[in-house]
């Protein structure tokens, strides 16, 4: 991450074109992380490999910045440590789900704390792993889906007699709901469509290997459950409609890809998912008929890795799983030299090691249908994203937003992104950021204030 501005200090236009994900110098500084989750995954480093290098072809996106301006701080609690989740109701209101008890912290409109509650335990109103918020909500409540409870739990009135929805054990026995993300992430994505929720379902396990396991969770069930009735209905297989991303894929010696299964729920009506083989945004309605896809810029998809960039990204994972993704026990001295060393041992050309990593991080659809997909970013370390985040309309149109530094995105309007913001000491704040008009439409349509973002690439001639 480069250096951070304070969002009251004032911050210089942008004087040329700026590096984004996927066009970037290969070379960087250490990611300040521990390693030991996957040092038995690769063997012994090949010599001779080259700098890794990505495609830069011409393309027609466009990219405009949010500068620290245009961020609107609501305000923080001492109970914030690493959000998981964040919910923007349509009454202002802004419920958090925090990594640690208690385990919701809600703001409202003016930012003032509205309350924080939920302790973790297994007793009859605790919560035992909530993973992310419902998305859309049901009855109009902030709900939770708790992975270990096996349940959706209202927790957007704590003083109203406890109430949950039970996933049914039959059609989605305990620890198949999985693959809203990737092995390593702790969130499971689930969203309403319709009157039902959608949640993703997966048999894999690790008995048949962590290769199987990855494979079933990339081609995990997308089921609607109903709320009313308990009602179970498979809505989209994901192995039977989208392209097998193992085909051509060469992996090294017990190695195997962390790659992202990316979906949402646009508009309440339609499911998008991201298909890594043909780089496009799959759509299908609720009956399952196929939507017009939308095509992806190739220029996000990287094409060589080094075993340098390669360990700086696995690293993060372990210091996550050590830590809860809070801090680093190491110094900084010590990282460097685990990362050196981790890098003396992966296995495989650059070529190979870029086919492991995702093209994107993270999928989200915001209430009026507008998708936006965050690239995946080589300098933050782990399987994250940067600043940058594709705009995609409906019909199609792909332009490019940089957020500000240390700003975190969970939900997005049409004007808006709601998210984290965090200060020089990593102090984490709920805030929002007002979003620049795309280039194509005039200066009376829409945007708050005017235009908050600046160009800094326009579309190339010629596309």
């Amino acid at each position: 991450m480069g250096s951070e501005s304070g969002l009251g200090q004032k911050r210089s236009e942008v004087n040329g074109p700026r590096q984004v994900a996927g066009r970037r110098d290969p070379s960087r500084g250490a990611v300040l992380a521990h390693l030991a989750l996957l040092t038995t995954v690769f063997g012994a480093c090949e010599s001779g490999a080259t700098e890794g290098s990505v495609d830069d072809s011409d393309g027609s996106v466009s990219t405009l910045e949010v500068t620290p301006a245009a961020v609107h701080i609501l305000g923080t609690s001492e109970s914030l440590a690493v959000v998981h989740d964040l919910e923007a109701r349509s009454d202002g209101t802004i419920w958090v789900l925090n990594s640690i008890a208690p385990f919701f912290v809600a703001f409202d409109s003016a930012g003032g704390i509205l309350g924080a509650h939920g302790t973790q335990g297994g007793g009859p109103e605790e919560f035992r792993s909530p993973s992310a918020f419902v998305t859309g909500g049901i009855d109009d409540g902030v709900w939770v889906l708790d992975i270990r409870r096996h349940a959706l739990v209202r927790i957007s009135d704590p003083e109203a007699p406890w109430a949950e929805v039970p996933l049914p054990r039959e059609a989605i026995p305990p620890g198949t709901v999985r693959g809203g993300m990737d092995l390593m992430s702790p969130v499971v994505r689930t969203a309403r469509l319709g009157d039902e929720v959608i949640l993703p379902r997966s048999m894999a396990g690790l008995e048949a290997g962590v290769n199987s396991m990855v494979a079933g969770m990339l081609r995990a069930d997308l089921v609607g459950l109903g709320t009313e009735d308990g009602s179970v209905e498979t809505v989209l297989s994901l192995g039977g409609v989208l392209e097998d991303p193992f085909v051509g894929f060469e992996a090294t010696e017990g190695g195997f890809p962390l790659w992202k299964r990316l979906w949402a729920v646009c508009r309440n009506e339609e499911v998008r998912v991201f298909d890594r083989v043909r780089n496009q945004l799959r759509g299908f309605d609720r009956s399952g008929m196929e939507l017009p896809a939308v095509d992806l810029p190739d220029e996000y998809r990287l094409d060589a890795v080094t075993p340098r960039q390669f360990a700086e990204v696995v690293f993060p994972l372990r210091q996550a799983e050590m830590t809860g993704g809070v801090g680093s026990r190491l110094s900084e001295v010590d990282s460097a030299r685990l990362v050196t060393e981790m890098a003396a041992s992966v296995q495989g050309t650059p070529a190979q090691l870029a086919a492991y990593l995702p093209v994107f991080s993270d999928f989200r659809c915001s209430p009026e249908g507008t998708m936006w997909l965050r690239p995946f970013d080589l300098d933050v370390g782990a399987l994250s994203g940067g600043r940058s985040w594709l705009r995609i309309t409906p019909t199609g149109n792909v332009g490019e937003i940089l957020l500000p530094e240390r700003f975190d995105a969970f939900r997005f309007s049409e004007d808006r992104v709601w998210g984290v913001q965090r200060d020089e000491f990593d102090v984490a704040s709920i805030a929002w950021a007002a979003l620049p008009r795309p280039l194509t439409e005039s200066p009376e349509a829409g945007g708050e204030g005017g235009r908050v973002g600046a160009v800094i690439r326009a579309p190339r001639a010629g596309k």
